[in-house]
């Protein structure tokens, strides 16, 4: 991509392509160019953006790294594509700005475990592709940090070398303009929730979370006392009507577990209302690596106020038994969790945490990454097909957008927590969709990501014998 600086365009406006982080794709320094032209303004909404062939003409880049970034903007909402027409940047509500700037820049347990055996199971969700794992590789990282500090107490807000890495992740992947100080180390996504409730919330505090989403995060905030309600993303149209709240938690990218995405104008307008109210909002990335397409920026990458916490696991990418998750924290919040956490456990043991940084250094980390999203995309289709083939082929699916599962839908008269209870003793762990709202319609959680062909066709015999009976009642 140019590096000259600021490249002019038949909209009159210039691009500051040199402003963003040279480390990352050119598609994706297009595309937060792009993006900041429209907060700013400087594009209007309504605006026609070039053709693909004039922009990168005009900026003397590739047609499609042009291609890919309009495709991302539309993705997030900041584009509307016509046909036959070109884009045209969506009308936006304004980002509420601070006036002035307080400081420099510085660099419950899940209750369906106690329905469910340890042991993993055909069409389980959650579950990362074990078997394709590298393990020499990882191996080799846990032998380096084996040596020297790895093997001595360290820091309670997490390894540094392991904060720098995941910051410079977020960075490059989500759109987040992170400094390691701003990142602390967890024993997984579950403590962090947990960390935050005791730290943000006193009894009696209203807590918004989203519906349907994860059991566990209800658990961490009824444990500090909070009071919950729930909302749907339907409902961030008309944020104005929510109940006042001290925060809410939400899965902005990926809604858990049906995946639908939070456009740009709700989650300016989302941000503007929380600016307001100066309430919390958790962002829950539990599985956003592996959405199909690029990887969606992060609402935390919109936030101009720090009023937003980001919350990340590798339980997830890498294997469960890793136990290793983070928060980013806005900076006023970064010294009270630091205190807490020495006093709760000093922080977790440094060998995982220094094999985890090697890994990412040396860029096996997203080698994994990229090989587990082809995949899993393929693992899917092969999940569809088979659903197609079978007598379960009337069953609408709920698109989850690639991720590690997907959903289908179950005619009313079914008992999915019933269902699923049957399909467990058959060794098959879908979950029910009303474990995560109860107000949902009936419905099946699939997971495919760690099933190899044979056991999802041995997952889906078992699924069509126990559905079958009930779809024809």
């Amino acid at each position: 991509m140019d590096e000259s600086g600021l490249s002019r365009t038949d909209l009159g406006l210039f691009l500051d392509l040199s402003a963003t982080d040279p480390a990352q794709p050119d598609y994706r320094r297009l595309f937060q160019a792009l993006r900041q032209a429209i907060l700013e303004r400087r594009v209007a909404g309504g605006s026609r953006l070039p053709s693909t062939r004039a922009l990168s003409a005009a900026l003397g880049i590739a047609r499609n790294t042009v291609k890919n970034a309009y495709e991302l903007l539309q993705a997030e909402g900041y584009l509307q594509g016509r046909r036959g027409a070109g884009s045209y940047v969506a009308e936006l509500p304004e980002l509420d700005r601070p006036a002035t700037r307080s400081g420099p820049r510085q660099n419950a347990v899940e209750r369906v475990e106690s329905r469910q055996s340890a042991g993993p199971g055909l069409l389980q969700t959650a579950m990362p592709a074990l078997d394709q794992f590298p393990h020499r590789r990882w191996q080799r990282a846990l032998q380096h940090a084996s040596t020297g500090g790895g093997l001595l107490a360290g820091d309670p807000q997490g390894d540094s070398a392991l904060r720098f890495e995941i910051a410079r992740w977020l960075g490059t992947q989500r759109g987040m303009q992170v400094e390691p100080s701003q990142v602390l180390i967890t024993s997984g996504s579950q403590q962090g929730l947990y960390l935050i409730a005791s730290q943000l919330l006193t009894r009696g505090d209203l807590v918004l979370l989203e519906r349907p989403g994860f059991f566990g995060t209800e658990d961490a905030m009824r444990t500090a006392g909070a009071c919950v309600s729930r909302f749907h993303q339907q409902q961030l149209e008309q944020v104005d009507d929510l109940p006042e709240a001290k925060l809410m938690v939400l899965t902005p990218s990926r809604n858990f577990p049906l995946g639908h995405t939070l456009p740009a104008d709700r989650r300016l307008a989302l941000l503007n209302w929380a600016y307001e109210r100066e309430l919390w909002l958790i962002e829950d990335d539990y599985d956003s690596e592996f959405a199909a397409g690029p990887a969606l920026s992060a609402l935390y990458s919109l936030d101009r106020r720090e009023r937003v916490i980001y919350a990340g696991t590798f339980s997830r990418t890498l294997f469960p038994g890793l136990r290793i998750g983070y928060l980013v924290l806005p900076r006023v919040l970064v010294p009270r969790f630091v205190k807490v956490r020495r006093v709760v456990d000093g922080g977790l043991s440094m060998l995982p945490q220094r094999a985890l940084a090697e890994f990412m250094a040396c860029g096996d980390y997203s080698r994994h990454l990229r090989r587990m999203k082809r995949l899993y995309s393929q693992r899917r289709e092969s999940l569809e097909q088979l659903l197609a083939q079978s007598e379960l082929g009337q069953l609408p699916i709920i698109d989850a957008g690639g991720g590690m599962h997907l959903c289908i839908q179950l005619p009313s008269h079914c008992d999915d927590g019933e269902i699923m209870a049957q399909l467990e003793s058959r060794g098959v762990k879908v979950r029910a969709i009303s474990l995560y709202d109860e107000q949902c319609g009936p419905g099946l959680v699939l997971g495919f990501s760690a099933d190899n062909p044979d056991s999802m066709a041995r997952g889906v015999e078992a699924l069509t014998t126990v559905l079958e009976p009930l779809l024809e009642q």
